[in-house]
């Protein structure tokens, strides 16, 4: 399974950077493999903003639980009237995500997925009472994807580089989870089973009608625009899927590709309203799951996983890898 190949190559990663001597590759990648846990950083403890972090995760038979009080482990700079408070969350992840028959919506507002630093991932919309626009677009957000709502809630909109900037470039470095199970990825793959090549990922969603407000209905799906599929994942060779943290609209989740564990629902967070549903899993408008589906631009499909015990150059950026910029802030 694909979850598997990410274990196995972020345990690559963490035997050389820890320099485990006498530990095999093939022992770290299993220690790794035994619980996606491995994946989330070590903040805990550590102060910020005048708070302690404290994140903690670890696996039960069918979860990975997650304990977090929501602290980012960065300098936290204002961008809304609410002010930063900690709070409490346990969110459990689905250990074995499985393609659900329909694509189900994410929240308008509220939680849709974790970061492996403990921090919320929400959709690419403000709340209905700010006109559900998108946030990154309007310049609402600060200089790590994110900003605080009523409550003090910390949470991102788009892709948190700041945590990840000593790392960016490596292909299939996870990001956090959704709530369906399925790993949210940095936006690099291999482009061949070697991994000489790297390539960024692009989202298939387009910016179609800038002059409205509502960010669901400013945006559209269109496929073989991108690599991606409506979701903004892709379903690998092996069957297994993930999610991209994408440079554009949806950022993180287009909708659940999976089951929800719905323990992680928030009250009162809503869908994204009539006529922006999910779609049956396959050709964009519905049908059934079809070959027609996969294999091309757009499809979500490639034909590379991470590559066992081969990691391109992680001290380099892949050459013409030029975002656009983030909003100030």
């Amino acid at each position: 399974m694909f979850k598997n190949k990410i274990y196995l190559y972020m345990a690559v990663i963490l035997a050389a950077a820890a320099g485990w001597a006498g530990l095999s590759t093939s022992a770290a990648s299993a220690k790794a493999a035994d619980c996606p846990a491995e994946n989330f950083f070590d903040v805990s403890g550590e102060n910020w903003n005048g708070f302690t972090v404290q994140v903690q995760a670890a696996c039960s038979d069918e979860f990975l639980v997650v304990e977090t009080n929501d602290i980012p482990n960065f300098e936290f700079v204002q961008k809304t009237p609410a002010a930063l408070q900690e709070q409490t969350y346990t969110f459990k992840i689905p250990l074995n995500p499985a393609i659900a028959a329909e694509t189900s919506d994410i929240p308008l507002v509220g939680p849709s997925g974790i970061t492996v630093t403990g921090l919320l991932i929400y959709g690419p919309t403000e709340s209905p009472q700010d006109g559900s626009r998108d946030p990154y677009l309007d310049g609402l957000l600060d200089y790590c994807g994110g900003h605080t709502h009523q409550g003090g809630v910390y949470h991102l909109h788009a892709r948190p580089d700041c945590i990840f900037q000593e790392k960016d470039g490596i292909p299939y470095l996870v990001i956090g989870y959704a709530f369906d199970g399925f790993p949210i990825l940095a936006p690099y793959i291999c482009e061949d089973a070697a991994c000489t090549e790297v390539k960024e990922v692009q989202s298939s969603w387009v910016d179609a009608n800038p002059e409205i407000d509502l960010s669901w209905e400013r945006h559209e799906y269109a496929a073989g625009s991108g690599d991606l599929d409506r979701c903004n994942g892709m379903l690998f060779e092996d069957g297994s899927y993930a999610y991209f943290a994408t440079d554009s609209f949806p950022y993180f989740m287009g909708c659940y590709m999976g089951e929800v564990e719905q323990s992680n629902i928030l009250p009162g967070a809503g869908t994204r309203g009539p006529g922006q549903g999910g779609q049956p899993f396959g050709l964009p408008g519905g049908g059934s799951r079809t070959p027609d589906g996969f294999g091309g631009p757009g499809s979500g499909q490639i034909p590379f996983g991470p590559p066992p015990g081969r990691l391109p150059d992680q001290t380099q950026r892949p050459p013409g890898n030029n975002r656009p910029p983030r909003p100030n802030g």
